[in-house]
């Protein structure tokens, strides 16, 4: 625990001293930009790509067993405020997770878990900002799950506040991140209200027209585990981007607790290759 705490301050120190060391450089002009915009183009928080229960639309296949986990969501800016010191932006997330069996004829759903979101972003520098908000996740076992495993589902839910730090590295074409959040209400374990998460997404180099590589990896320290670890590296090509649209193909392993909330006390280790579509 005392290992974890010391990484994650020393990240979070990171922040405030790129912060410092950005500000030379000038904040973008808002004035170009209307003092209000209805759903903005672009959102101003980096995508946090390894993070398993990111909003994002797609499919992945352990290869170690018969298990394919899917998400179906994402999130969007909805609105934006400029003002001569910052912007705003207010967004909405929602996704619907599942972890499914696949059998000869059948699809078998295990897990069906669901995330909601709605985070502000506030911009401090051109590489800075940080993120807030509420958030809510719920996880549940579907019927052929309680059938399979043969065992009743507990109530796991947490109500949230995020408390995040962002802060862009032009150097490698990407951003590092840390904080986590606060669970105000949370169940079963009642007393354990901290995540601390930290992670990076970088490279973005080019291949060809059309396809970058890019590598992500994201760490969690969970309160509830006794602040054991859950880390997810990823590896992968986007394809066919515009703007902030594209195509991924990822390779991903992630070890420690797992984060589905039926079994958040199991261990895990998995390999998986997935497709995304990134809007």
């Amino acid at each position: 625990m005392h290992h974890a705490c010391r990484l994650l301050l020393s990240l979070l120190l990171i922040i405030p001293l790129a912060w410092r060391s950005g500000t030379a450089q000038p904040v973008p002009d808002t004035a170009a930009h209307p003092a209000l915009c209805v759903f903005p183009p672009a959102r101003i928080f980096p995508r946090m790509y390894a993070d398993g229960l990111t909003h994002q639309f797609g499919v992945s296949k352990d290869f170690c067993s018969a298990v394919i986990h899917g998400s179906i969501g994402g999130h969007i800016p909805v609105l934006e405020v400029n003002l001569d010191w910052t912007t705003l932006q207010l967004g909405a997330g929602a996704t619907v997770l599942t972890s499914i069996v696949k059998k000869p004829r059948l699809l078998q759903v295990l897990t069906v878990d669901f995330l909601v979101e709605f985070p502000v972003d506030i911009r401090l520098s051109d590489r800075t900002t940080l993120r807030t908000g509420y958030g809510h996740f719920s996880a549940h076992f579907a019927d052929d799950g309680i059938e399979i495993f043969g065992r009743s589902s507990i109530n796991y839910a947490k109500d949230y506040l995020i408390l995040l730090g962002s802060w862009r590295i032009p150097a490698v074409e990407g951003a590092l991140y840390a904080g986590g959040h606060w669970d105000y209400h949370s169940l079963p374990e009642e007393q354990s209200h901290w995540t601390a998460q930290c992670g990076m997404e970088a490279g973005n180099l080019r291949l060809v027209p059309e396809a970058f590589l890019y590598a992500a990896v994201d760490l969690q320290w969970k309160s509830e585990v006794a602040w054991a670890t859950l880390q997810s590296y990823q590896c992968g090509v986007k394809l066919f981007p515009r703007g902030e649209r594209a195509v991924r193909i990822a390779y991903t392993y992630r070890t420690g607790f797992d984060d589905r909330g039926q079994f958040y006390q199991q261990q895990t280790d998995v390999h998986l290759i997935g497709v995304y579509l990134d809007f």
